[in-house]
Order: structure tokens, then sequence, then C-alpha cells
């Protein structure tokens, strides 16, 4: 699993309250506009005030629907990462995968996980437009020269290291012995 499960989660309950206290309070206070003013009692503090809280109330909905649709692009590209061999992943194809192309705002989502940690035991290479699955073990002609996919100890970064070799981490500066 390459997706940050606590982080996600995180993320979709904060999303589904955004949701809830969005759009329940933006209907409420609409609808109280709407009976103030059909009635024909409608003042001025209470048309600013219901005003205020719906755009607030849109506001919330909108973060939620954000919120849900990037834990969604992090969960069709960790099954896709759960299915890869050999530990390298393009973006057009998983792009190509979902039917979207470069540029699409699915892959604004997906570069929004990366951004946000969503993702772990990967790395994700922007000129290259490439993830790298740090958890594979590579093997190269011969076995002496196999890397080996490491969490740093110290940040969680994701490294590959030859077999026996150590390495200091770029993220925190820690030497890590493989």
């Amino acid at each position: 699993m390459y997706k940050n499960e606590s982080r996600c989660t995180k993320t979709l309950v904060w999303s589904i309250l955004g949701l809830v206290f969005g759009i329940l309070p933006a209907l409420l206070w609409a609808f109280l506009l709407i009976g103030s003013i059909a009635i024909g009692e409608a003042s001025l503090p209470l048309v600013v005030f219901s005003l205020f809280f719906t755009a607030l109330g849109v506001l919330f909905t909108v973060l939620g629907i954000r919120g849900l649709s990037v834990v969604t692009a992090a969960s069709y590209c960790s099954r896709m990462f759960d299915k890869d061999s050999d530990g390298f992943i393009t973006m057009d194809s998983i792009l190509s995968s979902k039917g979207s192309r470069p540029g699409s705002s699915f892959e604004r989502r997906i570069l929004r996980a990366v951004e946000k940690d969503y993702f772990s035991k990967l790395t994700y290479d922007r000129a290259h437009r490439m993830f790298e699955l740090s958890d594979r073990v590579l093997y190269t002609e011969e076995f002496t020269n196999r890397f080996i996919g490491l969490n740093c100890p110290g940040c969680g970064a994701p490294l590959k290291i030859k077999h026996g070799m150590s390495a200091i981490c770029g993220r925190c500066g820690r030497e890590v012995r493989a």
C-alpha cells in the first residue's frame, strides 16, 4: 500500500465535515432569506447575515469536494503502484489508464496528493514525470549490485541504496545503511 492511510483518512474526515457543515447551513440560511423576503420581513442585517453564512457554506462545500477528489486520485494511484512490478511508473501511464491527458485536472489532483505527502515509499521525479517505488528490490546482472528500497528512519523519505552500502538522506541528511 502506497497511500498514506492516516493522512488520507484525516483529509477524508475533514472533507466530509466540510460538506456537511457547508451544505446544511448554506441551505438553511438561503431558505431563511427566501422565506423572510417572501413574507416581506427581510431586514438588512438578516440579508447580510444570511448571505455571509451562505457564502461560507459554499466555501466549505468547495473545499470538501476538493479534498475528496485528491484522496480519490491518491487511492487510484496507490492501486496502480500495487500492480507495478519494476518499481517505476510514469505519470503518462497513470493518466492514460484513467483516460486523461497531461495537464488535466486529474494530473493536478495527483500532484497535489504528492505535495501533501499522501503517498509513502515513493518519490516523484518532476523532470521525467515518473514515480519511483522505493520498496521494490531491483536486481541487475550481478546479485552484488542489487538495490534495496528503504525509508529513512529520520524523516521517512524513500531511498534506494546498493546492498551493503550506506547513503545520505537527501531530505534530512541522516546516514542510512542497507
